[in-house]
């Protein structure tokens, strides 16, 4: 089994347990995708020793999550700020 294969199986596996385990509280999309996206950061840091195309593809994957947790941390400001709800 390659690395890839095992970095795939254990974002799977990981992914899997925590939407069974958040489908049982009543969480919103921000907690999802924080939870998710600790989880994605946590196994590319796991498995950093891939070779320098590979990690450096994770990265931007890494960036487009955080840019994501951003957006979902912008609209909870505006929510609270200003009452306005966007998501």
């Amino acid at each position: 089994m390659r690395i890839y294969d095992r970095y795939i199986i254990l974002l799977a596996a990981v992914f899997c347990v925590t939407t069974v385990i958040l489908a049982t509280s009543n969480a919103g999309l921000d907690v999802y995708f924080s939870v998710y996206l600790i989880e994605c950061l946590a196994a590319t840091l796991l498995f950093s020793h891939l070779n320098a195309n590979a990690r450096r593809g994770l990265s931007r994957i890494g960036f487009v999550l955080f840019g994501g947790f951003m957006f979902l941390v912008a609209a909870k400001v505006v929510e609270i700020i200003s009452g306005i709800k966007i998501l």
